[in-house]
């Protein structure tokens, strides 16, 4: 075990099985997403000259590619914690999904702009995760010194009520 890393070998071969995994998973991703849009693009043209609706199945297929892509890069650069990981993959996936509604209404609808409304009710979801993650789960530092955040804090908290308890009683 590195006495640096924290990790133990099992723990890091098990991390090094999850990024190939990845790695294949985003290597296969893509290579189906460029063989599935170039079919649907030639079929697109021959039978449909014109009406150019391949956008939006190539749109829809991108936002998922981009989400495989997305959490290989975070693994791969070690960011392990869930929470941050979900933070992340929430303002990409908005980001890519009202760009694709914006193409949408755009494209369809463009005298009502109903993509303001889903912008303004998810962003404000996404906003609000983006909140609770910095205040719960960012470490500060403490007066001792050490850093913890706010759910570590609370478990060390929780821990020492229960060892008054255990000593208590016995």
């Amino acid at each position: 075990m590195s006495e640096n890393s924290g990790f133990s070998e099992e723990n890091l071969r098990r991390i090094a099985a999850q990024k190939i995994s990845y790695r294949v998973s985003v290597k296969l991703h893509i290579a189906i997403f460029i063989i599935v849009n170039t079919l649907l693009y030639i079929m697109d043209i021959i039978y449909t000259p014109g009406l150019y609706w391949i956008i939006y199945p190539f749109f829809s297929w991108l936002i998922g590619l981009n989400m495989h892509i997305i959490g290989y890069i975070l693994y791969a650069r070690g960011v392990y914690p869930m929470a941050k990981r979900g933070v992340i993959y929430h303002i990409v996936s908005f980001v890519s999904v009202m760009l694709f509604l914006f193409i949408i209404n755009f494209t369809t609808f463009s005298e009502f702009y109903w993509v303001r409304f889903p912008a303004i009710f998810w962003g404000t979801a996404v906003i609000l995760h983006i909140i609770i993650y910095i205040r719960y789960f960012s470490r500060k530092v403490e007066g001792s010194g050490k850093q913890g955040s706010r759910k570590e804090r609370a478990i060390e908290k929780e821990l020492e009520k229960m060892r008054k308890k255990q000593e208590k009683n016995n």
